[in-house]
């Protein structure tokens, strides 16, 4: 696997081996910057930028291997915020309890109308929130990452070339041999 290829280069297929091996690099990657945001810096969070570059060309290649084109990508993003979002609520009770209870208390005073006290509340305890629901959100992150990349790698692959080039070889790049 050409990592250079498969993580930052929009063009071209990659076969659903190549996918899952990005797929994994990229969740890694971005589960630390999750972590480091959430318990060291907020400053870390300009780091997932690049690796949203890279979710793209990875699903997007996987795409284009299948014949679709990667906008379909939005397809995924759009899902990953629905999954993302239900497995949160659901998972915040169990696995961050004091971080629900602080969300409670903000959204206590939006619900009276004190829509001003309840964003400087939120600012206020903004870190520490993020802190508190830390696992929460690793646990809702993976679980989400496992189910779209699952999706992803039971895409049917287009055996022969498309529009978007020849099969890959298997090993990340597009066979140019046969």
């Amino acid at each position: 696997m050409d990592i250079r290829y498969v993580l930052l280069s929009p063009n071209g297929r990659i076969g659903p081996r190549d996918f899952g091996r990005g797929l994994i690099l990229l969740t890694g990657a971005m589960m630390i910057v999750q972590i480091a945001v959430a318990l060291v810096s907020p400053a870390f969070g300009v780091l997932q930028y690049p690796l949203v570059f890279s979710y793209v060309c990875v699903f997007g290649k996987r795409l284009h291997d299948g014949g679709h084109s990667a906008w379909f990508y939005l397809l995924f993003l759009a899902g990953y915020f629905v999954l993302s979002t239900t497995a949160t609520a659901i998972l915040m009770p169990f696995l961050s309890p004091d971080a629900l209870a602080m969300q409670v208390e903000f959204q206590k005073l939006a619900m009276e109308g004190q829509f001003s006290a309840a964003v400087e509340e939120a600012a206020k305890i903004a870190p520490e929130l993020a802190r508190q629901s830390v696992l929460t959100t690793i646990t809702a992150f993976l679980l989400t990452s496992g189910a779209l990349g699952l999706i992803g790698a039971r895409l049917r692959s287009d055996p022969s070339t498309n529009q978007f080039g020849p099969p890959s070889d298997g090993a990340g790049q597009p066979d140019t041999y046969s």
